[in-house]
């Protein structure tokens, strides 16, 4: 099962879920098949490692014909993946306690965790005056941005949740075939610092920037 594989399962599955969420309010028959149910509750277990435990519920159990209850459902689904992107995933005690022990930290002072929050800011208002991404991708974008500024907080913040940032910024631009290169250089800011304050990966040189395609155009973040 490769990433891309799944990778793609999972653009299928925001496609249909969206599609089930977007529908009028009705208690008339759903815009959702039994088919497309079937092929969203084969996409939810094929991808189950990406998904919280409450959305794959939700997406694996019965099909609902009337309108409002699939609009329902759907809207569950996006918002158990919305709170999953804001604060991850939650983890059971057995998991947590392995987890701890393995999983990499950083710690900041004072004056670090301040440029972060001021370069997360900087991104939220890149990410907002964007005509490139449509809704769904700046949700995502925005969501990332938010649990790196919860990271930061933290005594000891998850390295892995800036590096699923770095990553998420990365995936989105090529998606797109345009390069934000402002947004691109402060998420990779935020990785170098971070990095800094971990001791796992103390060893390990943060990339100067994210790979991407060359900008179509200059945006001025402070305008």
């Amino acid at each position: 099962m490769s990433d891309e594989n799944i990778r793609s399962a999972l653009e299928r599955f925001y496609q249909l879920v969206n599609d089930g969420a977007k529908q009028p309010n009705s208690g008339t028959s759903g815009i959702l098949s039994a088919a497309d149910w079937d092929e969203i509750g084969f996409l939810a277990r094929f991808s189950q490692s990406e998904l919280p435990a409450r959305a794959l519920d939700l997406a694996t159990g019965g099909f609902a014909r009337n309108g409002s209850a699939q609009k329902q459902n759907c809207e569950r689904i996006l918002r158990a993946l919305s709170l999953r992107d804001k604060y991850g995933v939650i983890p059971t005690v057995q998991e947590q306690e392995a987890s701890d022990a393995l999983e990499p930290t950083f710690s900041l002072e004072a004056d670090d965790k301040a440029r972060i929050f001021e370069l997360s800011a900087t991104m939220r208002k890149i990410v907002f005056a964007s005509i490139v991404f449509d809704e769904a991708h700046k949700r995502r974008l925005l969501n990332r941005i938010s649990a790196i500024e919860n990271q930061v907080k933290q005594p000891k913040g998850k390295l892995d949740v800036i590096l699923a940032g770095v990553s998420d910024v990365g995936d989105t631009l090529k998606k797109f075939g345009q390069d934000l290169k402002p947004l691109s250089d402060r998420m990779a800011e935020i990785r170098k610092i971070a990095q800094s304050g971990s001791n796992e990966y103390e060893q390990i040189p943060a990339p100067e920037e994210i790979d991407a395609l060359p900008p179509p155009e200059q945006f001025d973040p402070d305008e």
